[in-house]
């Protein structure tokens, strides 16, 4: 018996069979297995859809695997499972990066064709993960019970691997299951563990255990995996639950700071006409910081038309510091010996431009192009090229900002997406992260909303709190645990102020200190399993 009876068992009719009953049965039972599939793969898109922001239903990524999972255990060939899991994972990521058609064709000025192009081939792209878990489950489902948790381990390898390569520009971390909790801070406390690894595989499980439940034909086995991913959630849920409700220090640091979001139009920037009403608008908003009593303020990406070295931007910051008695952090560009930096500046309240910090990890195709020599002389009718890139990555290394005497960390807008990076910062003995970011070439899309669901989970993953900045939002101030302390909404003028507790000491997470240990037990143990079975699958 079974928790769901198989979809492609039959009667055998009675008596001997014409040829055209046996055609027109089996007919019906392809037929019947293609919607199945495709129901299964539609319904594991459209999970994944709704479970990431803006939906943000988040409970709902906990089964977001389960149609997958079903399928998959259905499937009995090795090639049929990896084009299948590619197509699913290609109708996922479809769904999810639906806002880079908008971005590219509203916002870049591309051609429709090469708008379109751009958001199908990098879903298709992308998909290849997906495919490369589906063909490991062909293989590790063979192990039967024990089978979804090693395929969790799995999926969270893969989005570590995913993550390194995108560190080389081969890759576009951008979403993970981890990502989906932004909204359950219970969920996501076992983060300063495991860092987001650890959310992506319990997320994972409880799916490919409920899946798995329903596709075994053993009634005993299946109610084992319903009961395993009760447990899981229950466990994850209710340490994050403990976490949340135990009592704070009570000696801690604070720092009042201001989050600005002033919500330039985006292509009021491009437009010399509108430079003194930009200016206006800056320095308006800088006049409310004096009432406020901030120590820092932070002000978004690229918030001026201009480099803000240059007259007349660099000369507001200056008035701004002194007026408001407050440091300055600001995002621009600038240029040194004939390069191009992405970059964030901080002024004293004395109004002096003191140390920067260069973007490290930059765009693919947008601030560089990956590779750029070869595309130019390979391709060199794509014209658009020319219009992209040139801009320089910062150094790796480099010493932190500081207001007064507290050292904090800093990200430009892609750098969200590489904890690495913010966890060398929290090293170095950054008390807190400051996000700046332009998210105004996103529009109205879900983009925005899931570029703020990364900065929850690095803050909690670091156990420091985030100053989020982004010119027409989603501005925030996030607590060390995940929670958000201010926020300001989509394509709105705001101020937010908070006192933000800080570290004591050298207080740090554990996955500050051991870094990505998990990742590397789950990877272990995936492929050395993983090769083991396919050794013997060929015996």
């Amino acid at each position: 018996m079974s928790l769901l009876h198989r979809p492609f068992a039959y009667e055998k009719p009675s008596g001997e069979p014409s040829r055209g009953w046996l055609f027109l049965k089996r007919a019906v039972l392809f037929l019947f297995k293609l919607c199945f599939l495709a129901l299964c793969a539609a319904g594991t898109a459209v999970l994944f859809k709704l479970s990431y922001p803006k939906p943000s239903h988040s409970l709902l990524a906990w089964l977001a695997l389960a149609p997958f999972a079903l399928a998959v255990t259905r499937l009995r060939s090795f090639w049929g499972t990896f084009f299948y899991s590619w197509l699913c994972g290609w109708l996922v990521y479809a769904g999810l990066y639906y806002w880079i058609f908008v971005t590219c064709w509203a916002g870049g000025g591309l051609s429709y064709s090469l708008a379109l192009a751009a958001w199908l081939g990098l879903s298709a792209l992308m998909a290849v993960q997906f495919a490369v878990f589906g063909g490991s489950c062909y293989y590790l489902k063979r192990l039967q019970w024990v089978y979804p948790v090693l395929a969790a381990l799995g999926w969270a390898s893969l989005e570590w691997a995913h993550e390194m390569l995108a560190t080389y520009a081969l890759g576009f971390p951008w979403v993970s299951l981890a990502y989906s909790q932004w909204n359950l801070p219970e969920v996501l406390q076992i983060a300063s563990f495991t860092g987001a690894c650890g959310v992506s595989a319990v997320v994972a499980l409880t799916g490919l255990c409920v899946g798995y439940a329903f596709a075994t034909p053993h009634l005993k086995r299946g109610v084992i995996q319903i009961v395993l991913a009760a447990a899981v959630f229950g466990g994850v849920y209710g340490y994050g639950a403990w976490v949340l409700h135990r009592p704070a220090p009570r000696a801690l640091l604070s720092l009042r700071a201001a989050v600005l979001q002033p919500n330039i139009d985006q292509y009021k920037k491009w437009s010399p006409e509108f430079e003194q009403e930009i200016v206006d608008t800056l320095e308006t908003m800088g006049r409310q910081l004096p009432q406020e009593n901030v120590m820092l303020a932070v002000w978004p990406e690229s918030v001026t038309p201009g480099p803000v070295q240059q007259p007349p931007y660099d000369e507001l910051m200056r008035r701004l510091a002194q007026s408001s008695g407050a440091w300055q952090l600001v995002g621009s560009n600038r240029q040194e010996d004939g390069r191009q930096y992405v970059s964030a500046f901080l002024f004293s309240p004395v109004g002096e431009e003191l140390p920067y910090y260069d973007k490290t990890h930059l765009v693919p195709f947008g601030e560089f192009i990956p590779l750029e020599s070869a595309l130019r002389r390979w391709f060199p009718q794509v014209q658009v090229l020319g219009e992209l890139g040139g801009f320089t990555p910062g150094k790796w290394e480099q010493p932190l900002l500081q207001t007064g005497q507290i050292p904090f960390g800093v990200s430009i807008c892609y750098e969200s997406l590489f904890p690495t990076l913010w966890r060398r910062q929290a090293k170095q003995g950054a008390k807190f992260f400051v996000q700046i970011t332009n998210d105004a070439w996103f529009f109205d899309t879900d983009a925005p909303y899931q570029h703020l669901a990364v900065a929850v989970v690095r803050a909690v993953e670091l156990r420091r709190p985030v100053l989020r900045a982004a010119n027409t939002g989603i501005s925030a101030v996030i607590a060390p645990t995940g929670r958000l302390l201010a926020r300001a909404e989509l394509n709105t003028q705001a101020v937010l102020t908070a006192n933000t507790a800080l570290p004591l000491g050298q207080q740090t997470s554990f996955y500050v200190d051991w870094g990505d240990w998990f990742a590397w037990v789950c990877a272990a143990i995936y492929f050395t399993i993983l090769l083991s079975v396919m050794v013997f699958a060929y015996e």
